[in-house]
C-alpha cells in the first residue's frame, strides 16, 4: 500500500516538473514586443508623470505674433544687406532695440562686434577666409 501511494504521488507530481524552454519575448513593441501593448504602456506612463514645465499653461505652444514675424523678417534683411555690404570692402552697423551689431572685413577676415545694448557686454565674432569681391565699372 505504501508503495502504491508513493508510485501514485510520482505519477501526479513528475508531469508538472516537466518544462520546456524559456522563452523571453518584449512587451515593449519598440523592441520587438506586441504592438497591441503600446497604447496601454503610454497611457501607464502619462498616468506616473507629474512633472509639470514651469510657467508652462494647457495651451502650449504660442505662435508669434504678425509684428514680431516682420520685425524679424526686416532684421534678417537688414542683416542680409549689411553682409552683402561686407563682400565688397564696406563697413556696416546694425541697431536694433537690444543688440548693436558692427560688421566689418579686413583682409578676408569677417569681424562682427555684437553689444548688448541692456548690459553693455561685447562679443566679436571673427570668420577668416572670405572672398575679396571687386566692383569694376566698365
Amino acid at each position: 500500500m505504501r508503495i502504491a501511494c508513493t508510485v501514485a504521488l510520482l505519477a501526479f507530481i513528475a508531469p508538472a516538473s516537466w518544462a520546456g524552454n524559456m522563452v523571453f519575448q518584449f512587451v515593449n513593441p519598440n523592441f520587438g514586443g506586441n504592438p497591441n501593448n503600446g497604447p496601454f504602456l503610454l497611457n501607464e506612463a502619462q498616468a506616473q508623470n507629474s512633472y509639470k514645465a514651469p510657467g508652462s499653461s494647457d495651451l502650449g505652444y504660442t505662435a508669434p505674433s504678425a509684428l514680431d514675424n516682420f520685425t524679424s523678417a526686416i532684421q534678417s534683411q537688414l542683416l542680409s544687406g549689411l553682409l552683402g555690404n561686407v563682400a565688397t570692402g564696406k563697413p556696416g552697423r546694425l541697431v536694433t532695440n537690444d543688440f548693436i551689431v558692427d560688421i566689418a572685413n579686413s583682409n578676408g577676415q569677417l569681424t562682427l562686434n555684437v553689444t548688448d545694448r541692456s548690459t553693455g557686454k561685447t562679443s566679436t565674432i571673427q570668420v577668416s577666409g572670405l572672398q575679396q569681391t571687386s566692383t569694376s565699372d566698365q
